[in-house]
């Protein structure tokens, strides 16, 4: 009957402990399921881990490795939310195929350079006008003329602005999504129709266009993912939040439009 390693310090709980860290932290940063697993048994398989078991859902990440000695480790992280850092998901691949590759065999390196591993965040300041570019360069995509841009430019810089605000004051995401479109989309509304003397359809291409920053396409494509190669369990998830979040900005959206009469 396997028992359980108590001895944090053994080379069972190091790998235990790197396998553990590195699905986490792969998780927070918003990689595909496919990908963490893929890494977490290759990396397991480089340190000769025996049998390892990897369960991952929406809320934790468990980790389970035996030495082939009857002794097994057990160790599991919550996770939070699931984040989106490219950034952080190439730096962990490149430890992964590092320790696959026996660059790196020191287990205790391999965990430190795990923790070092830190978001890289945008500022914010510079954020709010590339995304209101983004809404702008929307309009223009679908034929939008320069009246219809520069609506959706103020729509997308007053939409996210509150976004970050209201998320800094710590209101739940599905709450900002759905103020956020109201408010982008009232802000369109008004520069068109008061500012910009733009026409009805003109005003309905700015709000599209302004209230399309709000998407989570990220989200999206990785539930898809995840459920066409079979995890299902947090393909699912993910699709649900997706479209959670959808739903509070087409509330807003909708909110918006019936007060103004579009």
């Amino acid at each position: 009957m396997p028992h359980i390693d108590l001895d944090t310090s053994s080379d069972l709980n190091k790998k235990t402990k790197i396998l553990c860290t590195f699905g986490w932290r792969m998780a927070l940063a918003g990689a595909e399921t496919r990908l963490i697993m893929r890494c977490c048994h290759d990396m397991a398989k480089a340190m000769h881990v025996i049998n390892p078991e990897f369960t991952l859902t929406r809320s934790f990440f468990l980790v389970r490795c035996c030495d082939g000695n009857s002794h097994y480790a057990e160790r599991i992280a919550k996770i939070k939310s699931l984040g989106i850092n490219m950034n952080s998901v190439t730096r962990l691949n490149f430890i992964a195929n590092d320790v696959i590759s026996g660059e790196i065999t020191d287990l205790d390196l391999i965990y430190h350079k795990i923790r070092a591993v830190r978001p890289a965040h945008y500022n914010k300041n510079m954020l709010i006008p590339i995304e209101a570019f983004a809404a702008s360069a929307f309009a223009y995509c679908n034929g939008g003329s320069a009246t219809v841009c520069l609506a959706a430019l103020i729509g997308g810089f007053m939409l996210m602005f509150f976004k970050f605000w209201l998320l800094k004051k710590g209101f739940f995401e599905t709450f900002v999504f759905m103020a956020c479109a109201f408010l982008g989309c009232a802000t369109t509304y008004i520069m068109c129709t008061y500012v910009l003397n733009a026409s009805a359809d003109e005003t309905r291409l700015a709000i599209m266009a302004t209230t399309l920053l709000l998407v989570p396409g990220f989200p999206y494509m990785n539930g898809f993912l995840d459920i066409f190669k079979g995890y299902l369990e947090i393909g699912v998830m993910r699709l649900i939040y997706s479209i959670i979040l959808t739903a509070c900005a087409a509330s807003g959206l909708l909110g918006a439009l019936y007060l103004m009469w579009i």
